[in-house]
């Protein structure tokens, strides 16, 4: 698998493509349904089910796309992204 630069981040009215370097930390909820990552410049939470997956595809820089998808009903076993939320920053 090919390390990625980046995360492209596909919402319903926007994508955002934010680089690897850029990421401060990423840090995840016990019931591994909320995934934050902390930019220089934004806040990133991603809300789903299974996202221990996300996090370690992150972990070793795989992770390059992100897409919010309805839950199909199918294995639990994979990730479902519910919800992307991206928030600036507000300098001090």
């Amino acid at each position: 698998m090919a390390i990625a630069q980046g995360i492209t981040f596909h919402l319903p009215s926007r994508r955002r493509f934010i680089p690897y370097s850029w990421l401060l930390y990423a840090e995840m909820n016990e019931a591994e349904t909320e995934l934050y990552l902390q930019y220089n410049h934004c806040v990133v939470t991603i809300t789903g089910t299974e996202l221990r997956v996300l996090h370690e595809a992150l972990e070793h820089c795989h992770l390059h796309t992100v897409r919010e998808c309805p839950s199909s009903g199918g294995s639990r076993k994979s990730a479902t992204v519910s919800r992307i939320e991206i928030a600036e920053k507000v300098s001090d």
